[in-house]
């Protein structure tokens, strides 16, 4: 009989600290403000995995059909709006502060320059497990 003890472990949220920007200022330290990352499970992964699929017409020879195509930009805005602990994208006070009702919106256009936005995406793939050249093959297919 084997040991299945190994697998007998409870599965704990893992929370990871990220610098996303050096412009947000702790008032405290000085330092730029640290935020704070969590893991999904690979079950709230495939949840919002589902959401991101779209139809596309595919052409083969005279014959149109349509397939699945995971949209790999809403799906990374997804997972980045789980993932993100701190500061709380969906915090009111900082909502209204910026005149959004989205907090997509609210990373992307106010809190987060582009390549700052591309890091943290990059960095919670990370944190669950994907490696970042992994991530992009997956999403091709």
């Amino acid at each position: 009989m084997s040991n299945l003890q190994a697998f007998m472990i409870e599965k704990k949220e893992e929370f990871f600290e990220y610098v996303a920007s050096k412009r947000f200022i702790n008032q405290e330290t000085g330092k730029p403000e640290v935020w704070k990352l969590k893991t999904i499970t690979a079950k709230e992964n495939e949840d919002l995995r589902k959401q991101c699929y779209k139809q596309v017409i595919v052409q083969n020879g005279k014959k149109k059909g349509y397939q699945q195509q995971l949209d790999t930009i809403k799906y990374l805005q997804l997972l980045t709006d789980k993932c993100v602990v701190y500061p709380d994208l969906h915090n009111a006070e900082l909502l209204d502060f910026y005149h959004e009702m989205d907090s997509i919106d609210l990373l992307t256009k106010h809190l987060l320059n582009a390549a700052e936005y591309d890091d943290l995406t990059a960095e919670i793939q990370r944190i669950n497990g994907y490696d970042l050249e992994e991530a992009v093959e997956e999403a091709k297919n």
